[in-house]
């Protein structure tokens, strides 16, 4: 993937030159998740907001992946990205998923909670093992998960590291893997061809509510043990999902589970003031946010960097000044 991304870098120039040029029409890239996942939509939806609201401004919304959309701002190849603080975190500093690499020392971000994003760990109906269980001891599994190489994928191998597992050693098991894209795991799961899923999707996911509308299943919650060791070694947060988001699959009960804190970054090459009209752009519309994606009601410009994983782009610490959420 990094290879691929290497070799678009000099296809992305123009548009990097595009966007940076001191020109009224300014024309960007903006990287989300998968399509059918909760960071597409999210994209989608707020690039027409800020076209609507920043005259000359177009975006083009795109797929990506947390893990990787860092290194496609990194090399130009995007100037928004959608990431999680943690990868965001590890590309700056090129260490974790991104050791060998050079440090991402152009990454900035935006803001943070943009749209937080829980993991959905899904039991079929039929299927009685519990996460421990199925791990240490399951066989013959049909088991789903994100697009090889997204962030959500990388986590299922830190939760398969958690149990003693690989995708080898489970796969000596008798179990196979469909990795994809979320819709199509939708497809998968309705038609009865998966038996578990683990992906993160802000709320509602789409693709969660698409697999509940053909066939039951049930929602677990993540072992306490399971998050403490994501916290440890991983830095990540946990939460819930709230009852009722999926009536089908978890009733009116909160459903523990490990949350990405989703952050909007950008490079240190894209202008000062396009960052500050955007920043101004979605501060200033916040009410139209949850109607886009409902995983936005929460989203705050006052507490927006109060968690840096990595530093703040110029143009959003000027806003964040102006309207005196940030001293100095």
């Amino acid at each position: 993937m990094f290879k691929r991304m290497i070799a678009a870098a000099g296809m992305a120039a123009a548009l990097v030159a595009g966007a940076m040029a001191p020109a009224t029409a300014q024309t960007v890239e903006w990287r989300g998740g998968s399509i059918g996942g909760g960071w597409y939509t999210i994209v989608s939806g707020a690039a027409k907001l800020l076209e609507e609201k920043v005259p000359g401004l177009t975006i083009k919304a795109v797929p990506g992946g947390g893990a990787a959309n860092p290194v496609a701002v990194q090399q130009g190849q995007a100037q928004l990205a959608m990431s999680i603080d943690i990868f965001a975190s590890m590309a700056a500093t090129g260490t974790g998923t991104y050791q060998g690499r050079p440090a991402a020392d152009k990454l900035r971000m935006i803001g943070q909670s943009f749209g937080d994003t829980p993991y959905h760990f899904i039991r079929a109906p039929g299927q009685t093992m519990d996460i421990p269980t199925l791990f240490r001891e399951g066989r013959n599994i049909r088991f789903g998960g994100a697009n090889n190489g997204a962030t959500d994928e990388i986590a299922l191998r830190w939760l398969l590291a958690v149990y003693g597992q690989t995708y080898d050693s489970l796969r000596a098991r008798g179990w196979r893997f469909q990795l994809a894209a979320y819709g199509d795991l939708a497809s998968a799961y309705r038609d009865g061809q998966l038996d578990y899923a683990f992906f993160a999707l802000g709320l509602p996911g789409s693709a969660v509510v698409d697999m509940a509308t053909g066939r039951d299943g049930e929602i677990l919650d993540i072992p306490q043990d399971v998050m403490d060791a994501f916290k440890q070694r991983h830095g990540m947060g946990s939460g819930v999902i709230p009852g009722g988001t999926y009536p089908r699959f978890h009733g009116n009960r909160e459903v523990k589970t490990l949350v990405m804190a989703t952050t909007l970054v950008t490079s240190s090459d894209v202008s000062e003031d396009i960052v500050y009209k955007i920043t101004k752009a979605i501060c200033e519309n916040i009410p139209e946010l949850p109607r886009i994606h409902g995983s936005l009601k929460d989203y705050r410009c006052e507490t927006a960097i109060a968690n840096r994983p990595v530093p703040v782009h110029p143009g959003a610490l000027r806003y964040y000044r102006e309207r005196g959420w940030v001293q100095g």
